[in-house]
């Protein structure tokens, strides 16, 4: 959206990403690996898998308050960015606990299978099959939830993407209980070259930001490679869903204004709100494309990690 160009614009301490970054900023790059969970004693987190469609056990990590251990608690159910590509339950277990300990909320991290080892739509699915099976009453006791007080889904990038999609599957369902909160954090909704016509005036920051650390036009199309998605199949492209009435009761956005996908969530947002949802959304002028991964222990990005801790609170 062409009013919205100047958010583009870096902070100066982002520019020749990473060297002018504070000193002894810690940068961190996305991986695979995986480790123990290390302990806290104010919370209770476990890991299990939950069988998937092809006999895959998919992982699952599982956080919440330790004050609250006895209590059936809404559900959180997240998934993790990486360009479909990499990522684990380790790219955001900070986050995750951070929700956790101060909120009553049960926080399920999906592992999800990565490409191109496994092609899309196996990462979508493996979501699909635990968001599924979270609804059964067997699930329900395993993690001692809720889902009526409260059922949200989200994620960042990729997880996202995966987010706005198993909306719109879990309504043609017609499961239950309702999905009553979203979360979308530095998302991405459609690949470039099948934007609906109606909106292509509205999605310009995809050609215009190629010079931003995290992400760039050239990477999208490197990720959408490995991963193999047609470009129009719904499930990668959800934007091209007609209709979003009913997919939640609220929704929250995370934008980066330094990101290609930036023009994306923000024309979603606007789509949710005129499909009767109540939309909240909080724009980082100058900032790449998931700097609360690279960097977080930034001020910028604690400050972030409070404002999306805000956003679950509110969303529940």
């Amino acid at each position: 959206m062409a009013e919205y160009r100047h958010l583009a614009k870096p902070r100066p301490e982002w520019i020749d990403f990473p060297n002018k970054l504070p000193l002894g900023t810690r940068v961190d790059r996305m991986s695979r690996e995986r480790r123990p969970i290390s302990a806290d004693p104010t919370l209770s987190i476990s890991e299990s898998s939950v069988q998937s469609r092809d006999g895959h056990q998919i992982p699952i990590r599982s956080y919440r308050n330790i004050e609250s251990i006895d209590s059936a608690l809404p559900l959180f159910i997240y998934m993790h960015g990486g360009g479909f590509v990499t990522g684990s339950l380790e790219t955001d277990d900070r986050t995750c606990r951070a929700w956790a300990k101060a909120l009553d909320v049960v926080v399920v991290s999906i592992e999800y299978r990565l490409a191109p080892e496994h092609p899309f739509p196996a990462g979508f699915e493996d979501c699909w099959d635990v968001v599924e099976w979270a609804t059964t009453p067997s699930a329900q006791r395993a993690l001692n939830i809720d889902p009526n007080k409260g059922f949200i889904l989200g994620g960042t990038s990729a997880g996202g993407n995966f987010t706005a999609g198993l909306a719109q599957r879990f309504l043609s369902h017609a499961l239950s209980p309702q999905i009553t909160g979203l979360l979308f954090l530095a998302s991405s909704f459609c690949h470039p070259d099948v934007r609906p016509d109606a909106y292509r005036s509205q999605i310009l920051s995809v050609d215009e930001i190629d010079d931003a650390p995290g992400l760039t036009k050239s990477s999208i199309e490197y990720f959408w490679k490995k991963y193999g998605a047609p470009k129009d199949d719904k499930r990668y492209s959800p934007l091209l869903h007609e209709s979003w009435r009913h997919v939640a009761k609220k929704a929250y956005f995370s934008i980066c204004g330094w990101d290609p996908r930036r023009d994306e969530a923000l024309l979603l947002g606007k789509i949710l709100t005129t499909s009767g949802l109540d939309v909240k959304e909080k724009v980082y002028p100058g900032l790449p494309h998931g700097f609360w991964t690279t960097c977080p222990n930034v001020e910028v990005s604690r400050n972030w990690e409070s404002d999306v801790v805000e956003a679950v609170k509110w969303l529940l």
